[in-house]
């Protein structure tokens, strides 16, 4: 896609050494497109650079339910980079998970500057639309203190989140159409793209045990879970296998437990760090044709 004349002049004014840069705009309007290039241009200027990408549905890094974070310092942004840090919220929408999805953004974001980045960008959901979308991307902001923010609008649909940003001091506002080259996407799709993303995700993904002596099991649904059996519940459910830190390892899929060891598919080779397991609000099915019963143990 050719990009607009109005993306030169904005990586002119923000792509410097200390900037981070959040990006908000419905869908489709380009923001990935846009973190993307703001991320070559850091990196051409010699800047260690951050990308942390916010859209669980349609992530470019990591698997789709996470929030992912790459640091790069120099050569070519792929299309899909390997995360450096990834926060497990369990979700395709942030709908129903706007306190993990905010705090979850914060602990990337410090990672990130931790670990030396200079220049930071945050590519977020498309969710701007009434209260939801007004409290998730107004938190957002609370909460990382962005240098600048960018909207992407095509017709007054973030005015409700501008007006109240514009009542403060910082960040500053960057105010831009969308390109008109942009391709829409449908509802079909976009859940087309999170099952390739899943299958591709789960591909290598073996049997795997874990001892629930040794690490916690996290239920958000049902926080006593562990304590009061029902497991079978569960099984088919997606798995965060967060380390100690309390970023994700990678993701799993639970089949069930026997003799005191979570069963699990997950193409994560080393578990030595996992101290929980948390349980996500959705099931992930069809990522384990490739094992059969037998060869899992689980009955």
């Amino acid at each position: 896609m050719d990009r607009p004349e109005t993306w030169d002049s904005l990586a002119q004014r923000v792509v410097e050494r200390g900037r981070v840069v959040l990006l908000i705009g419905a869908p489709d309007t380009g923001k990935t497109t846009l973190c993307q290039f703001l991320v070559r241009m850091a990196l051409e200027e010699g800047l260690r650079t951050a990308y942390i990408d916010a859209d669980v549905g349609q992530s470019v890094i990591g698997p789709p339910t996470t929030l992912g974070m790459t640091l790069l310092e120099r050569g070519e942004l792929t299309p899909y980079p390997e995360p450096s840090l990834l926060y497990f919220i369990g979700a395709t929408s942030p709908a129903r998970h706007l306190l993990p999805t905010v705090a979850g953004l914060r602990k990337l974001l410090d990672g990130s500057l931790r670990r030396g980045a200079e220049f930071v960008v945050v590519d977020t959901t498309g969710l701007v639309a009434g209260e939801l979308g007004f409290s998730l991307k107004f938190y957002k902001v609370e909460a990382l203190q962005p240098t600048d923010v960018v909207v992407l609008e095509r017709e007054r649909e973030v005015e409700h989140i501008l007006r109240a940003l514009r009542a403060r001091a910082k960040p500053e506002l960057h105010l831009l159409l969308p390109s008109p080259q942009v391709i829409r996407r449908d509802q079909v799709q976009r859940q087309s793209y999170r099952l390739d993303r899943f299958r591709s995700y789960f591909l290598e993904a073996t049997f795997r045990e874990v001892e629930l002596s040794r690490c916690v099991l996290i239920n958000p649904s049902f926080p006593l879970l562990g304590d009061g059996g029902g497991e079978e519940r569960l099984r088919g459910r997606l798995i965060g296998l967060i380390d100690p830190e309390g970023f994700a390892l990678g993701l799993g899929v639970f089949l069930g437990i026997k003799e005191g060891r979570a069963q699990l598919l997950t193409p994560v080779g080393r578990l030595q760090d996992v101290r929980a397991l948390q349980v996500g609000s959705m099931a992930v099915h069809g990522v384990a044709h490739n094992l059969s019963r037998s060869e899992t143990g689980v009955s």
